[in-house]
């Protein structure tokens, strides 16, 4: 084998290897943040289920509703639990709201139903 053949097989390991510890680190620096992201979605989805049964849901109820709910990426041993506390239960509100899923049933009150579709 040439010596020029063994340094560009050398070189090219090298950058095989750079752009996979570059892409695990990417990875694992924004794995908290998509887990969140998860999360909020599978409880959404809990919720919207609920809903189809239901004509409200109080933040109460929405909060032992998603109480539990398990969220992981297929690649990591990391998993994100949600707990029956007052924030996640306000940020899944507040996705939800902003996402068009929910709306408030009376105006003032932590009542909420499905969004109804609007006709455009």
């Amino acid at each position: 084998m040439s010596l020029p053949l063994a340094l560009f097989g050398i070189f090219l390991f090298a950058v095989v290897t750079a752009v996979l510890v570059v892409w695990g680190m990417r990875k694992s620096y924004y794995q908290r943040e998509t887990l969140t992201k998860m999360l909020l979605s599978k409880s959404a989805d809990r919720v919207m289920k609920y809903l189809k049964t239901h004509d409200t849901i109080t933040e109460p109820e929405m909060r032992n509703l998603v109480e539990g709910v398990k969220s992981a990426e297929f690649y990591s041993r990391q998993r994100a639990v949600a707990q029956a506390d007052r924030a996640f239960t306000a940020k899944l509100i507040e996705a939800m709201l902003h996402d068009g899923m929910i709306e408030q049933a009376q105006k003032g009150r932590q009542i909420y139903r499905k969004a109804e579709k609007k006709k455009s």
